[in-house]
């Protein structure tokens, strides 16, 4: 008895999972994909697809499109948006290191780099909606 007890106390603890339904504006073509990319650690911030908690993906359209990334844990996220024109699976950068491909970050926009992973991060309620431009 004391084990189920102990188990129902700890069911606070357990954070929730929310879907969060991002909206893109701002879409220069409708070439390739548009990726969300939700990260809740740095490593792989901003652009590492594969180091993503969470993503979703929808066909490129000009102007605007929705994505919904689904079971995001409730809590600290940065959230990354590519527009990955040439279907590569990659954000297409110059020599320089400067993106070739759209892209947008949660955070304040810092012009001359992307933005470190606590200078993008945001908290995550239930259910919300988010907007990139």
């Amino acid at each position: 008895m004391k084990r189920f007890a102990l188990l129902f106390a700890l069911f606070p603890l357990i954070s929730q999972a929310a879907d969060l339904t991002i909206t893109v504006t701002g879409i220069r073509n409708d070439n390739g994909k548009i990726a969300a990319l939700a990260f809740t650690q740095d490593q792989g911030f901003p652009d590492r697809v594969n180091q993503a908690f969470a993503q979703a993906q929808v066909n490129a359209q000009k102007g605007t499109v929705t994505l919904t990334i689904k079971n995001v844990p409730a809590g600290k996220v940065a959230l990354t948006v590519l527009h990955d024109e040439d279907g590569d699976g990659k954000l297409r950068k110059n020599l320089l290191g400067i993106p070739q491909e759209g892209v947008g970050m949660t955070g304040k926009p810092l012009g001359n780099r992307a933005p470190k992973f606590q200078e993008a991060v945001i908290e995550i309620k239930d259910d919300e909606k988010k907007t990139i431009a």
